[in-house]
């Protein structure tokens, strides 16, 4: 199961290093039946694994590729806030494309791609069921994103089942992640 977790992108452009958050701890999300957030120590082992290879893409497309932790021009780190990146923007159409509309302020969404690792439910204030994703067993990629998965006041968090029955939109994520998934073995 691949989860996607969409964010207020809160970016900033230094010269061709795009900056942001694409995680941010504690913040919780409405999500059919209930609520989600990430734990602030969800983070932890997943970034500091040396097989850990995030990609930096745009509305999650692989050919959209914006920078990898392995080439190090996407760079991951874990603050008090949450998942900060910084990826150098490649001399491409697309990168240049993304450049403009941050600058503009047109796009300001951005999301992670995850497999979830452990997690812990207890209630909402509102009785609802709420999700903590404890640990994260596999960080796929960061994106900046048109429409994040859930978009609220301020920061927003969404969960994505890749196996269950889903709109275009996520048999689309779903297929991308089994192609991804496929390459790697």
């Amino acid at each position: 199961m691949i989860s996607r977790f969409g964010v207020e992108l809160r970016a900033r452009m230094d010269g061709d290093t795009l900056h942001g958050h694409a995680v941010v701890f504690g913040q919780t999300a409405k999500v059919p039946g209930g609520w989600e957030q990430i734990d602030r120590h969800g983070l932890d082992e997943v970034i500091d694994r040396s097989s850990t290879d995030a990609r930096a893409l745009i509305n999650h497309d692989p050919s959209a590729l914006l920078g990898r932790q392995s080439a190090k021009t996407l760079r991951l780190s874990v603050d008090d806030e949450g998942l900060p990146f910084e990826v150098d923007l490649p001399d491409t159409s697309y990168a240049n494309d993304l450049r403009v509309l941050v600058e503009r302020g047109d796009l300001t969404g951005a999301s992670f791609g995850f497999i979830p690792g452990k997690d812990s439910f207890s209630r909402a204030p509102d009785g609802r069921q709420l999700r903590t994703h404890t640990s994260i067993a596999e960080l796929i990629d960061i994106s900046a994103v048109t429409f994040p998965a859930y978009d609220g006041a301020g920061v927003a968090l969404r969960h994505y089942d890749i196996d269950a029955a889903c709109s275009g939109r996520t048999q689309l994520i779903r297929a991308r992640y089994r192609a991804m998934e496929g390459r790697s073995k």
